[in-house]
């Protein structure tokens, strides 16, 4: 994930950025502006030449993009495998209509406990870095 912003402050390595959140942000629908009035940590890993009021680009690493991913689709995936698989085992005679209904039904129990976990111990501020400086 790409973010604009204006360098606000700046640390050693680092930088307090005031996002530019003119476009309507739909992955967290602008909660955690709400919570931290639009200013982003972000670090200068490559060196770039920075000062305050330049416009930058930052950049979420992938691995962080992937664990969070990874998070929040196979738990349900699983519950999904599980609901269909145990159902067949109890009951063999059972239709695979039903099978996959029970699959379905503990894909959105898992997906409701990853929910309420994560509600309840968010994830932390994902690490950010300065891409480059934009005109």
């Amino acid at each position: 994930m790409t973010e604009k912003g204006k360098i606000r402050e700046i640390k050693g390595s680092n930088i307090i950025i005031k996002a530019d959140r003119s476009d309507f942000c739909f992955g967290c629908t602008k909660m955690e502006c709400k919570t931290n009035g639009g200013f982003l940590n972000a670090e200068n890993l490559k060196a770039l030449p920075l000062e305050i009021g330049q416009t930058v680009e930052l950049k979420t690493p992938d691995a962080s993009k992937l664990g969070q991913t990874l998070i929040a689709i196979l738990p349900p995936a699983f519950g999904f495998l599980l609901g269909f698989s145990l159902t067949r085992l109890l009951f063999p005679d059972i239709p695979e209509e039903a099978a996959a209904s029970s699959g379905v039904i503990l894909l959105f129990v898992c997906a409701f406990i990853v929910y309420k976990i994560r509600k309840k111990f968010p994830v932390k501020e994902s690490p950010r870095y300065v891409e480059r400086i934009l005109a």
